[in-house]
């Protein structure tokens, strides 16, 4: 079983990648949004979001599951745990809501280029809809953890 502890660790790692990411893209789509910000640093703002959602946050779910799939195939016994289930459960309502932040980010970023300021409103309903599943995103995160960990023993 030397290959579990490799995967077990690749799972942190991908789990490291993915919060900083989520925390790194909204704190920047947050940034973004304040008053009195240069033109370009708030472009930019919105375009590292986009990026850090499409290079960091995204891979890093992929990577948490694709080692998770790993750790079950070693441990089939695991599909039997009722925390599993609702871990898994929470896992790809993340994956979908981080394609969502990154479509909804990306789309942001092309329509400040194509637009300008002229999209402001559909821009700001865009901010004020990352900001939501931020929230959504981060509720989701401690479910997991705490299905992982508390709840583990109990379910």
């Amino acid at each position: 079983m030397a290959l579990l502890p490799f995967l077990l660790l690749l799972h942190l790692v991908g789990l490291a990648v993915f919060l900083g990411g989520a925390f790194a893209q909204q704190r920047f789509m947050r940034m973004s949004a304040k008053s009195g910000l240069s033109t370009a640093v708030r472009d930019e703002y919105e375009r590292l979001s986009a990026a850090i959602v499409t290079k960091a946050e995204v891979p890093g779910l992929f990577a948490q599951i694709l080692t998770g799939l790993g750790i079950i195939v070693l441990q089939p016994y695991l599909l039997q745990q009722h925390w599993l289930h609702a871990k898994l459960t929470a896992v790809v309502l993340l994956l979908v809501l981080s394609h969502l932040e990154m479509f909804n980010a990306r789309r942001l970023v092309r329509a400040r280029a194509a637009r300008g300021d002229a999209a402001a409103d559909e821009i700001a309903a865009r901010k004020k809809r990352h900001a939501l599943m931020g929230i959504v995103g981060t509720v989701l995160v401690v479910a997991v953890l705490v299905l992982a960990t508390v709840l583990r023993g109990i379910l």
